[in-house]
């Protein structure tokens, strides 16, 4: 998960993204795009959060994580026919022995939300796209859903805010919430906005899907001590492991956090590799435990992500677009 701060005056944003969204239609009209992913050694990652029906886009949760499943469908059918799909495991082993990375990418889920299992995978699996999903091991069965989802923690995000709540509170949800508003009632979110529970996740791993580890508590790795920071990186494993019965090799850092203490200890916890929220393309001879990512925003326009695939996101605009 990741929390996308504003940039500016409501009026200012949407004039950058017009701007955006035209600089990033004439990129492709004019094949610069394709272009781009031809002459590139480079292969991309991409990062989404959840996959859920129109139905349940309206006020809930935090709009830039729950993508529409007619735009989801959108981006996998073009991502078929613009790059070669494979798992995450694959992508890592290639990149490890060197080999070619040319219009490679792979699919990737953060948190484990039950919609992407109930409604991402089944479109993923009719189009043989591979995908993998880390989940945060203390989260599935969970009926209060994640903290970032509550309709206080949303209309309480600002930049300062969100430095203060994976600083000094750490990430940790519950103490975020109850600084907001102690007692709070739990948000009211629709099924496929909740964590899966292990026997969705199980169903899915029958059916082909991998699985990766995303903490036990989702809190901000690089703020705890190094006994707690064990117990995020190898008790979560454990208890994934037990569940379906699939001992998951990858890692995701909780909030794209990292340090080069964090990055050693999943090195030494025995994960292949791991990914960050880090923008940007891999190319051979990356780091295999900071594997950058492209987060794909909710609402993001159909140029603006067909270019970031292709390595040419705007950086400065890349949160509004």
């Amino acid at each position: 998960m990741e929390l996308a701060p504003g940039s500016g005056p409501p009026n200012l944003r949407r004039s950058v993204v017009m701007l955006a969204s035209v600089l990033y239609r004439g990129l492709r009209t004019f094949g610069i795009l394709s272009l781009a992913r031809l002459l590139q050694d480079a292969g991309v990652i991409l990062c989404y959060h959840n996959v859920a029906p129109i139905t349940d886009q309206v006020g809930a949760g935090e709009p830039s994580l729950h993508m529409p499943l007619p735009t989801f469908e959108r981006q996998m059918r073009w991502l078929t026919v613009s790059c070669e799909l494979v798992t995450l495991s694959e992508f890592v082993r290639r990149l490890q022995a060197g080999q070619p990375l040319r219009r490679l990418g792979a699919v990737t889920f953060d948190d484990g939300y039950r919609g992407v299992f109930e409604h991402a995978w089944p479109l993923l699996r009719a189009l043989d796209i591979p995908a993998t999903v880390f989940v945060v091991a203390d989260a599935p069965g969970q009926s209060n859903g994640f903290w970032w989802d509550h309709p206080i923690a949303r209309r309480a995000t600002t930049r300062s805010r969100r430095q203060e709540w994976l600083g000094d509170l750490r990430g940790d949800g519950e103490a975020i919430l109850r600084s907001l508003h102690p007692g709070a009632p739990s948000a009211a979110l629709p099924a496929s906005h909740l964590p899966a529970g292990w026997d969705v996740i199980r169903r899915a791993v029958a059916s082909g899907m991998s699985l990766g580890v995303h903490s036990a508590t989702h809190r901000s790795l690089p703020r705890l001590a190094d006994a707690e920071l064990r117990h995020e990186l190898i008790r979560s494993r454990d208890v994934i492991a037990r569940e379906t019965h699939v001992r998951p090799e990858f890692f995701a850092y909780p909030y794209g956090l990292w340090d080069q203490r964090v990055q050693r200890a999943v090195q030494a916890a025995g994960y292949r590799g791991a990914v960050t929220l880090d923008r940007g393309l891999n190319r051979v001879g990356a780091d295999s435990w900071t594997l950058r990512r492209v987060n794909v925003p909710a609402g993001i326009h159909e140029s603006a992500f067909q270019a970031w695939v292709s390595g040419l996101a705007l950086r400065r605009i890349a949160h509004d677009v």
